[in-house]
């Protein structure tokens, strides 16, 4: 393309402002539409405007050819698992999973998850490959599935109906668990107390998703062994005690 390193250097973008113009673009050229993200790059529009979204636009080495301003790859490395995944794609002979594919495959499938039946309006759906690419697994049809997010990662809601998601193993979400040690802990304090003393634990709470007591059949099974207990004194506790 005719561009230099100092170039590449002299266009810094934010994390955020990536994401923002990746999911504008949907990982393809905003000229050609073509999807492959690794030849992919950022330009500026306007070369002496700021690297804000709005400023910025993703083009294929062909649409940029010309351009000789400052630029940044979309994707700045390729991950050990992408690599393989090509390489388990030309092996299998099959079409990478682009954006327009998954959107396609989604839709092929019902616009349900394959595995609870649950709809795309009620739980963002994701593609599952059967065999993993790190274990040799392609994207061809007949292994990829259509799976809810709750699916795909092998979560239940937490059982105190909090609204939280945990691992099934877990059964029990990492909020409701801290907040049974610090009752237990403080015995005498009030939840309001509690949580007055405690703001970085409220803090990380999503609006609406406040960790509940747990009832007594829910506290049975703990005692029991039924679900996973945390120790408020281990290092993962550790930012509880940094309020």
């Amino acid at each position: 393309m005719g561009h230099y390193m100092s170039d590449v250097r002299r266009l810094s973008v934010a994390p955020t402002v990536r994401l923002q113009v990746e999911r504008r673009s949907g990982d393809a050229c905003e000229s050609c539409r073509l999807e492959w993200p690794w030849a992919l790059y950022l330009f500026r529009v306007q070369e002496e405007g700021p690297d804000i979204a709005a400023n910025l636009v993703v083009l294929c080495s062909r649409c940029s050819d010309g351009r000789n301003g400052p630029f940044l790859p979309l994707v700045g490395q390729r991950s050990l698992r992408a690599k393989l995944q090509d390489a388990n794609n030309r092996r299998a002979a099959v079409a990478p999973l682009t954006p327009s594919r998954r959107r396609a495959l989604i839709a092929a499938r019902g616009s349900r998850c394959e595995a609870c039946g649950m709809s795309g309006t009620e739980r963002p759906l994701e593609v599952h490959h059967k065999l993993a690419v790190l274990q040799g697994g392609h994207d061809g049809d007949d292994n990829l599935e259509v799976l809810c997010f709750a699916c795909h990662r092998r979560l239940q809601p937490c059982v105190t109906g909090c609204g939280a998601w945990t691992k099934r193993a877990a059964g029990l979400c990492q909020n409701c668990l801290v907040r049974k040690g610090l009752e237990a802990l403080l015995p005498a304090a009030t939840w309001e107390e509690i949580k007055a003393r405690f703001p970085s634990f409220v803090r990380q709470w999503k609006p609406g998703y406040e960790p509940k007591r747990l009832n007594s059949e829910v506290e049975t099974q703990l005692e029991a062994g039924g679900f996973a207990q945390l120790d408020l004194g281990s290092p993962e506790a550790g930012w509880l005690w940094r309020s």
